[in-house]
This record gives structure tokens, C-alpha cells and sequence, in this order.
């Protein structure tokens, strides 16, 4: 396939899920989750495009490079194996829930379809309780206390392939509803492409002919820019640093904590998340200026900031797939299409063009480049701000 034909393929497909999910997460708000679903999420147009962009993007670079950059391979063949992971979970996945009252075991699970599934063994509840914080009536955890288990927030049951989680209880305190999740392969194949991400980005900074090592290497050329450059590097820093601290201080909830943010994976998916939100202020702030600047210091400007630019959109992939991880631990779901999550992958969707400028040439103008950058970070605004006010969604506590 002709070379120009995949760039259409892989970028055309990309840019059209991008205002597809924009698009559902406005339509889940107004008309509801199940009509998103099944306008866009759940319609074969939506999978065939991430199918597209998956498959033609491989292929592209593969056109661009063969195999003389095996981490970048390895991090497109990462998305292919997550995209693989989601189709065999929408495919072959069941989730539903299992509602039990104090004394009275139960194998029926009432899966999300309308249908009944019979477990291969019974859950019998023999106590529910509220804890507090002490003190205080701010709930601390949700328990539900089986024959031969506990089940509590970020604390699941695994029995025989199938997965249990807290999900909600009677009002009279004698019955515990739990999510029920049965997917053998999809979580599996889903992880693998997890874990080859992270070890293919940690391989990406070490790849001699990566387009990171190719900026570092530009960075280097003569004594009066490397002043030059020096001198941005330090306002940089010292304003990343600020940028970084107002993020962290308003990213975490004040006061007592939900059962559901009681749990460390709390920081270990927030923490990447502020300091890749930090940076894209950061570039926003030097799009503003470097628009302001002559050419060749714009062009220096430009340099610097595509050398953050690349750890910052890992950070951002590293932190919403962390993400997905805890909400499969605590809901048994690792994805379902919340506006929050959306528009985190929206984000990263729309930051990983700025990194294409081996096929995209526009990306390497200073100027265009920092234009981008200022009108990539209205993303970030909505997925942070945005969504919780206007959009909601589970995540918007968040």
C-alpha cells in the first residue's frame, strides 16, 4: 500500500474516532450512557475505525523505518494487543450482578443484558456493615462478609475464573449487591498489551534513531544557542515546577476520602497524570511565547519543548492505563466509556499527533508547532475541569 494512503488511513481514522468520542461523551449527557453506547461505542463503524488506525499506523512505520526501531515498534504493536484485549472483553466477557440476603445462598447472577447465569458455585452472605471514619458518619469501606470470604471496597473475591466487587446494598442493611465479571481472556491479553507498553516506552528513550534522541541530538549544535538554550531551560524548569505544584495541590480530594479513593493506586495513577497535565501547561505557555518570537528562537524554543513533549504524553499513556487497572481492581471493569476516561484517551490521541513529525511535515514549523500545542491543552482543561462540571460520570469526583 502506497505510502501517502496509510497516512490518510492512520490519521484520517484517528481524527474521525477523536470527534466520534467527543461527540458520545456530549450525547451520554444528554440522552443518556446506553444511546452513546449504541450510537457510537458499541457500533461496528467505531471498531472498524480503531481497527483502521491500529492496523494502517503499524504499517506505516514498519513503510518508515522496517525494523531498525524495535521499541517504537513494540509500543504500536502494545496498542494492537490493548485494542485485541477490548474486542475479546466486549466479545466474550460477561458481567452482570448478584444481589444476596443474609442466610439465603445464591448462584444467580442477572447479567447486564437481561439475562440469568447460574454460577458453578454459591454465595451465601452472612453479615453487612458500614464502617466510619471514627468519629464521624463519613463512611470509611463498604464490607460484605460471606460464608468464606470478604468483600470490600478494593478488596475483590476471584472464584473460578469469575470476580466480585462491592457495588451496593439494601437500604435495611440484611443484602449486598456485588458486580460479577467473568473474562478469562480478554483481562489477560488487555494486560500483556499493558506491560509491553511500559517496557517498549522504557526501551523508546534508548532507541539511537527514535525521534526523542533525534530532538536531543538537534539540541547540541553551537555555543551561542546553547546559551540560548540554557537560559529557556531554566525559566522552564522553574516554571514547570510551579505548574506542577498548583496541579498536585488541587489534585487530590480534600477532607475524607470515598471508599473507592481509599486505596494506593491512588497516587500511582494521579501523580503521572498532574505531571504530564504540568507540562502541557508548560507548552501551552511556551506555544504563547514562542508565537511571540523571532524564527530561529522559536525554532530553539520549539526544540526544547519537543523534549518534554515525548515523556509527557508516556506519562499520560502510563497514568489513564494505570487508571484503567484500578477501576478493573475496584469496579471489574478496566474500561467503560466514562467521560472522564474518554476524554483522557482524547487527550492522548490528540498530543501523540505533535509527536508525528516523520510523517506529518506541518509538525516540524516552530510556529505551527506551538500553535498546536496551545489548542491541544483545551483537552486537558475539559478532561480536568470540564467533565466534571458539565459532562459528570463516575469519575467526577475526580
Amino acid at each position: 500500500m502506497q505510502f501517502k494512503t496509510l497516512k490518510i488511513l492512520s490519521y484520517g481514522s484517528s481524527a474521525v474516532l477523536i470527534a466520534m468520542m467527543m461527540a458520545a461523551s456530549v450525547i451520554e449527557k444528554l440522552r443518556g450512557a446506553e444511546t452513546a453506547q449504541a450510537l457510537i461505542y458499541h457500533h461496528p463503524v467505531f471498531f472498524a475505525l480503531w481497527a483502521i488506525a491500529a492496523v494502517s499506523g503499524l504499517a506505516l512505520l514498519v513503510r518508515q523505518a522496517g525494523f531498525k526501531r524495535p521499541a517504537t515498534l513494540a509500543m504500536h504493536a502494545a496498542f494492537v494487543l490493548i485494542l485485541v484485549g477490548a474486542l475479546v472483553t466486549h466479545l466474550s466477557g460477561q458481567s452482570g450482578s448478584i444481589h444476596l440476603r443474609k442466610g439465603e445462598p445464591s448462584a444467580t447472577v442477572e447479567l447486564e443484558d437481561g439475562s440469568s447465569l447460574e454460577l458453578p458455585f454459591s454465595l451465601e452472605l452472612k453479615d453487612f456493615r458500614i464502617e466510619y471514619d471514627p468519629g464521624t458518619r463519613h463512611v470509611a469501606d463498604y464490607i460484605s462478609e460471606l460464608s468464606d470470604a470478604t468483600i470490600s471496597m478494593n478488596h475483590i473475591l476471584k472464584r473460578d475464573g469469575y470476580r466480585f466487587y462491592q457495588a451496593d446494598y439494601d437500604e435495611d442493611l440484611q443484602g449486598s449487591i456485588l458486580a460479577v465479571s467473568h473474562d478469562p481472556w480478554g483481562v489477560g491479553i488487555t494486560y500483556t498489551g499493558y506491560l509491553l507498553l511500559a517496557l517498549s516506552m522504557i526501551g523508546f528513550f534508548f532507541e539511537r534513531e527514535s525521534a526523542y534522541r533525534q530532538t536531543l541530538r538537534a539540541l547540541r549544535p553551537n555555543r551561542e544557542s546553547g546559551r540560548s538554550r540554557k537560559g529557556w531551560t531554566a525559566v522552564l524548569c522553574v516554571v514547570g515546577a510551579g505548574l506542577l505544584v498548583a496541579w498536585l495541590l488541587g489534585a487530590f480530594p480534600k477532607g475524607h476520602l470515598m471508599p473507592v479513593l481509599r486505596s494506593p493506586m491512588l497516587y500511582i495513577h494521579v501523580i503521572p497524570m498532574m505531571v504530564c497535565y504540568s507540562v502541557f501547561s508548560l507548552l501551552a505557555l511556551t506555544g504563547i511565547v514562542g508565537l511571540c518570537l523571532r524564527e530561529k528562537a522559536s525554532e530553539r524554543l520549539a526544540l526544547i519543548a519537543r523534549s518534554v513533549l515525548l515523556p509527557a504524553v508516556f506519562l499520560l499513556a502510563l497514568g489513564t492505563f494505570l487508571g484503567a487497572v484500578w477501576a478493573n481492581i475496584s469496579w471489574g471493569n478496566y474500561w467503560a466509556w466514562d467521560p472522564k476516561e474518554t476524554w483522557a484517551l482524547v487527550t492522548l490521541l490528540i498530543y501523540s499527533f505533535a509527536l508525528q513529525s516523520d510523517s506529518l511535515p506541518v509538525m516540524r514549523q516552530s510556529r505551527f508547532f506551538h500553535l498546536y500545542c496551545i489548542l491541544a491543552f483545551v483537552a486537558v482543561l475539559i478532561t480536568y475541569f470540564g467533565v466534571n462540571l458539565f459532562l459528570g460520570g463516575v469519575h467526577s469526583y475526580a
